[in-house]
């Protein structure tokens, strides 16, 4: 078992090496640098699907690196505060055909509970997740994602006892409308999940306005600034996360 979890973790690292060397060693440096995604962006505190994903509320520093491709892309997301309690890293693959996007996310924020190379169905700390997203054309700017949570961490105990841990599935739908600089979002969890701290009920968790604005640095440069303004009427997964602002910056 414990071979079978490391070639797991093998197999997931080496897919997301092995395109990048493929293409490294086929083209120039130029064309690889215009392919290349390198972006960070800071926030005020880290919000995710309506929860605060961090024990406090405190500034995060959240980097992307990734390789894209026409339709393909494939990266790594982080998440990191400045007070050392919490990081997370999250590698993924996406593929977009038209108005039709594919992800598969394996989302890890639990690193104190096992080595991040652990794939253990009951020992890892990482959740593997499916999504697919439609984004509508500019005369009707409608989107919606559906997001299923399917391997890993995300587990429930089905009767109340510890004897029946089960996969939860956690499920987030998500409806968007962008209106110019506004974006507005109404995001919920179709059964029991990790958004309803595993409660078998539909729950609205994730309802809201983001506003973007450019602010003018030098004539060539400007500074991406956003501000999102949350509410969770279900409370979170902690029950206390009702409301949320959070402003973040683009590097």
């Amino acid at each position: 078992m414990k071979n079978r979890n490391r070639l797991l973790a093998a197999f997931l690292t080496l897919a997301f090496l092995l395109p990048l060397a493929k293409v490294s060693g086929q083209i120039s440096d130029s064309v690889i640098a215009s392919h290349l995604k390198i972006t960070a962006e800071l926030v005020s505190h880290y919000v995710w699907r309506g929860s605060m994903a961090t024990g406090s509320p405190t500034p995060n520093f959240q980097p992307t690196l990734a390789y894209t491709s026409k339709m393909f892309e494939i990266g790594v997301w982080g998440s990191t505060d400045f007070v050392g309690t919490y990081k997370e890293v999250d590698p993924y693959v996406s593929v977009t055909g038209g108005p039709i996007k594919v992800t598969l996310t394996d989302y890890n924020w639990n690193l104190y509970r096992a080595s991040y190379f652990n794939y253990k169905a009951n020992e890892t700390g990482h959740m593997l997740e499916g999504s697919v997203g439609y984004t509508g054309p500019a005369s009707f700017p409608l989107s919606i994602s559906w997001n299923t949570m399917f391997y890993g961490f995300d587990k429930k105990d089905t009767t109340g006892t510890d004897k029946s841990i089960k996969q939860a599935y956690s499920t987030y739908i998500e409806l968007g409308y962008a209106y110019g600089p506004a974006s507005f979002f109404f995001g919920f969890s179709p059964w029991g999940s990790y958004y309803t701290a595993y409660r078998n009920e539909f729950e609205v968790v994730n309802v809201g306005v983001t506003l973007t604005k450019a602010l003018k640095i030098t004539k060539d440069y400007s500074l991406p600034l956003r501000s999102t303004f949350i509410v969770n009427p279900s409370g979170g997964y902690n029950r206390g996360d009702y409301v949320h602002l959070v402003f973040g910056i683009t590097f």
